[in-house]
C-alpha cells in the first residue's frame, strides 16, 4: 500500500482548490485506487491532498490523468510506504 501527500500553497486559494478537485474528478476510475482526502490547513493557505493506492504504479496511472493541470505540476508528492494501519 502507497500513501500520496501533496502539499499546496499560494495567494489564491480558490484557484488552487478548484485545479486540486479537477485534477482528482477521475482518481474514482483508476483501478489501484484506495482513498482521497482534499484538507484545508487552519490559518494558513496550506492545501493537503492525502491519497492511498494499492501500489505506485496505480497512483502514476492517476498522476499520468492529471495533465497539464498548474497545481499538481507545482506540488512534488510525498511518497510513503504503508507499514501498519487501524481503522
Amino acid at each position: 500500500m502507497l500513501t500520496v501527500i501533496h502539499t499546496f500553497n499560494g495567494p489564491d486559494q480558490d484557484r488552487i482548490l478548484g485545479e486540486v478537485r479537477t485534477g482528482i474528478q477521475s482518481v474514482e476510475d483508476i483501478e489501484g485506487f484506495k482513498f482521497a482526502s482534499v484538507n484545508k490547513q487552519q490559518n494558513t493557505k496550506d492545501i493537503m491532498l492525502f491519497s492511498k493506492w494499492e501500489n505506485r504504479t496505480a497512483y502514476e496511472n492517476w498522476a499520468d490523468t492529471v495533465g497539464e493541470n498548474k497545481a499538481f505540476k507545482q506540488a512534488t508528492p510525498q511518497m510513503f510506504e504503508v507499514l501498519d494501519e487501524k481503522y
